[in-house]
């Protein structure tokens, strides 16, 4: 407020305190006004925050039935992950597998020989291949440091070096391929590379080679021919030997592969034979003397019924071949069901050490199998060369899952069980159990924090439309900031209809029932351990659980989504219709519901869009009423400066006819 002063002027009859009472009086309005807007903005903070509390519910609804809703998660559980591990995509189906893990996948990796400080790699260009890859590059020469950081400089992430001072006068380098599989074999090309790696002792001469088995028909033996790609094809019943001549002998390491496709046949209608003919049934006979004819009865011999044979069996057989080494058969592992090439492999130590014949036996009905390659090798040769001190040798990873035997150049899977990526960490004589199956821990933290955001609403809606003190008392999860609010806002809305229709509505759903593929088994939140039960331990009513709120039964929760997850799923979202949309459930309700409330120019937004508005009318009038209280204090504080100049001039003509008088006398 203005604070209006005349200069010369002295009050002797207290006025600014006058002038202070009189605005008082004045700024009443201006107070009213004050709480008003204070209401208002209060009021305004409250519609927010329920705001809020209905997009927590309206969110945690629509998780439960939405796209991404928890019942199609699923997780992978191995009983040994130190050997595998697995993650699953919602796309996977729950089901249980054996895999045992004969071999990892691993990288080419090999070690030098120990060379003193002075060693100097030579230069030239040095070339390796990687598989399909080929690396080259010029070096001028220099320590084993410096080639190890050209390598690295130009490997293209596919090639990696290291020195390592194994002694301190002396280092080894190790050169390694970053990708791992038998078909990403390091190979050191012909050139500076090769006699580098010779040099350091990294490569020495091979003392084995790969032997490639003659595919011919004429040695097989029977119901076996050559296609047109010259693969030796076994046709159904084929049985034979193709040799292995000479025979090879194991040095440890040798490996036997057959490469081969089975091509499944057209099974044809099977049409039985046509009856054979029967006996003719002859016209009994007679014999007549002197004009007396005797006839012979029929047959009384029954002619069989014809039976039809029954259809050849189908014989599955897929364990087609065995290796015939020393006298013994070793059955070599099954084909898998495919039209892929496959190829089995078997370590020629695990087979009696030698390899004399291949034997096979196509007792299949209905199935090809042709042959593409039979080779015999070192895996760890490199033509002429092999590592002098690997420390892992290229290898796929040999897995047996569901007892079929696979392999795959990497120790991550992703194509042998849908939606799901196995990770390989290692070997194990025990095959691993793989159990995949829905998340059931998310779906149920997901209920919970559904549960928990419906109950938070419910109790905000109590305390606002509710006088009774006793609703805050009995919540225990309120911070005291929180249970200071509470009583501030307690009873604010009370009588409001809005508020009150969805306190109710929403405790409707709760307890409205919904139509599952259990049917009456399971159509109520009570029946999976979500109820209000608000009858207490000791039989009594317990009143804090009449408020609306719901509570969990965590056991029945948990044998609800063993036993029925689908209904569960369809307790909270159901397509009713078969549109692939769905329509019904307690989510999908509560979220229904709750959506006009929250959504763009619904009826909360409108509310807050109305106190906006008489907070600005308000904040209006209290700016103009403002205005108008300084000039209305400055007219009173002039006024009483005007009448104290009056009352003073009266006083001094006062005292001057006084003197007068008193001069006169």
């Amino acid at each position: 407020m203005s604070d209006v002063t005349i200069p010369g002027v002295t009050s002797s009859y207290n006025t600014d305190n006058i002038v202070s009472k009189l605005m008082e009086l004045e700024r009443i309005p201006l107070e009213r006004k004050q709480d008003e807007l204070d209401k208002y903005e209060n009021e305004k903070t409250v519609w927010q925050d329920i705001s809020r509390n209905i997009s927590k519910v309206e969110d945690a609804a629509k998780k439960l039935y939405g796209f991404e809703n928890p019942f199609s998660e699923r997780i992978a559980e191995s009983s040994d992950e130190d050997v595998l591990t697995a993650t699953v995509g919602r796309d996977a189906i729950e089901e249980q597998k054996t895999i045992k893990i004969i071999n990892m996948a691993a990288a080419d990796r090999f070690l030098s020989d120990s060379m003193d400080k002075d060693f100097d790699a030579p230069d030239g260009t040095y070339s390796f291949t990687i598989g399909e890859e080929e690396i080259s590059f010029n070096f001028r020469g220099g320590s084993l440091s410096r080639l190890a950081d050209r390598i690295n400089s130009r490997g293209k992430d596919l090639l990696h070096a290291q020195v390592i001072k194994d002694t301190p006068d002396t280092s080894v380098i190790l050169i390694e391929s970053t990708k791992e599989g038998l078909e990403n074999r390091l190979i050191f090309n012909e050139g500076t590379a090769l006699d580098f790696a010779v040099s350091a002792g990294i490569l020495k001469r091979s003392d084995s080679s790969m032997r490639n088995i003659a595919l011919t028909p004429e040695e097989a033996g029977t119901l076996v021919k050559l296609d047109d790609k010259n693969n030796l094809v076994l046709q159904p019943g084929a049985q034979g030997i193709i040799p292995v001549n000479p025979a090879v002998k194991d040095n440890g390491k040798m490996v036997l592969e057959i490469t081969f496709t089975v091509n499944e046949m057209e099974q044809g209608e099977w049409t039985p034979p046509t009856p054979p003919p029967g006996p003719e049934e002859l016209t009994p006979g007679s014999i007549s003397f002197k004009g007396i004819t005797i006839s012979n009865s029929n047959s009384t011999v029954e002619m069989p019924q014809y039976q039809e044979p029954e259809p050849p069996e189908v014989i599955d057989d897929f364990e087609v071949f065995s290796l015939m080494s020393n006298g013994k058969e070793t059955i070599l592992p099954g084909f898998r069901k495919t039209s892929e090439e496959q190829t089995i492999t078997i370590n020629l130590r695990d087979a009696a050490g030698s390899a004399e014949a291949i034997k096979f036996v196509n007792n299949n009905t209905f199935r090809e199998i042709s042959i593409s390659d039979i080779k015999i090798y070192d895996p760890d040769a490199r033509g002429e060369w092999e590592p002098s001190r690997p420390v892992s040798t290229a290898s796929d990873a040999k897995i047996k899952i569901d007892g079929i035997e696979v392999r795959r150049t990497s120790n991550t899977i992703d194509d042998l069980i849908p939606g799901v990526t196995l990770n390989i960490n290692g070997e194990s004589e025990k095959a691993v159990k793989l159990d995949i199956k829905p998340d059931r821990e998310l779906i149920k933290d997901t209920i919970i924090e559904f549960v928990g955001n419906y109950n938070r609403l419910q109790a905000e809606l109590g305390i606002l439309v509710s006088n009774d003190g006793g609703l805050i008392s009995e919540i225990d999860y309120f911070t005291d900031e929180e249970r200071k609010t509470a009583r501030e806002r307690l009873g604010l809305f009370q009588g409001d209809s809005t508020l009150n229709q969805m306190k109710s509505r929403l405790q409707y759903i709760m307890m409205e029932p919904y139509n599952t593929s259990a049917g009456d088994n399971l159509k109520l939140l009570s029946q999976i351990g979500i109820s209000t039960n608000s009858t207490g331990f000791g039989g009594g009513i317990n009143n804090s659980k009449l408020r609306g709120y719901i509570e969990i039964n965590e056991n029945e929760l948990d044998s609800a989504l063993t036993e029925n997850l689908v209904a569960v799923k369809e307790l909270f979202g159901i397509d009713s219709d078969g549109d692939l949309v769905v329509d019904n459930g307690a989510a999908y309700k509560t979220q229904e519901y709750t959506k006009p409330y929250t959504g763009t120019g619904g009826i909360v937004a409108y509310r807050i869009s109305s106190l906006d508005s008489r907070i600005t009318r308000t904040e209006r009038d209290i700016a103009s009423y403002e205005l108008k209280l300084e000039d209305k204090e400055a007219e009173l504080k002039n006024k009483y400066a005007i009448m104290e100049g009056n009352i003073n001039s009266m006083q001094q003509s006062s005292n001057a006819l006084n003197n007068l008088n008193n001069n006169n006398n």
